[in-house]
């Protein structure tokens, strides 16, 4: 073999040898990109079906199901911590139904703030509206999502920060009003509902709410009289309702009728 020959024949083996290299290489991150997605397909599955099960022990136990509900989140939290949402794609009403039902079934009021932001980042997101100017993703969940974080303060006792929230959802129920009549009517009605009922339960938790907190919630019972009056008996007012124990500000609400469903 001529010395010409052999450095070809020595170029065509480093060139097949390299190409069998970068082909093993596409095929090893094919495979990984590809189970990957299986990872996250079934991660999705996964946390759609934990948040079946939180819904049904929410919505048959309640409290006597806590464990069961706290023991699911912090599982649909840990495979958000591996995924990461820009994998998952998980919605703003997935987020927002795992702090509901945390804060209304559960004590653990940490993990239900973390859900309701998450929800809120997503929802409150603001994009082009196809006229020139911006409207928000999605403001019903928005709203929402600020209702669990007031609950969450509530039940923290901090009074500032349950009406910051509350007013935030009631600024959505002004300016997005008008694109939805939901928006407009019945999410505001149960707006001032769910404030009153949470400065009544933050209240009650106090013990010995002082003049200027029972001013308060006499105030915001009092802004929500005619909400009452328009939704009526509500399943979820009603269990609102139940987690007051005493009405220590003497608002007008009766507790004993709204407690009964």
């Amino acid at each position: 073999m001529s010395a010409r020959a052999a450095v070809a024949s020595t170029v065509i083996a480093l060139l097949s040898a390299i190409a069998a290299t970068i082909s093993a290489f596409y095929g090893v991150s094919a495979s990984r990109n590809l189970a990957d997605a299986q990872g996250q397909d079934l991660a999705r599955n996964e946390i759609s079906q934990y948040v079946v099960q939180m819904s049904e022990f929410d919505r048959t136990g309640g409290n006597a199901r806590r464990n069961e509900i706290v023991t699911l989140a912090s599982q649909i939290d840990a495979l958000i911590a591996q995924y990461g949402q820009d994998k998952l794609h998980l919605s703003a009403s997935t987020y927002r139904l795992i702090g509901l039902f945390l804060t209304l079934s559960t004590t653990d009021l940490e993990l239900a703030e973390r859900m309701g932001q998450r929800a809120l980042r997503l929802s409150a997101r603001m994009e082009p509206d196809g006229a020139g100017g911006l409207r928000m993703t999605d403001p019903l969940e928005a709203l929402q999502a600020h209702r669990v974080l007031a609950d969450v303060a509530a039940q923290n006792l901090d009074l500032a920060k349950m009406n910051r929230e509350y007013s935030a959802a009631l600024s959505i129920t002004k300016s997005e009003g008008k694109r939805n009549r939901y928006i407009r009517m019945e999410a505001r009605h149960f707006t001032r509902i769910y404030w009153a009922l949470s400065a009544m339960m933050l209240a009650d938790a106090k013990g010995d709410p002082d003049v200027t907190l029972c001013e308060e919630v006499r105030r915001l019972a009092d802004a929500a009289r005619a909400d009452f009056g328009t939704v009526g008996k509500n399943s979820e007012i009603v269990r609102r309702a139940r987690r007051i124990k005493r009405n220590r500000c003497a608002t007008w609400i009766n507790l004993t009728s709204w407690q009964k469903y």
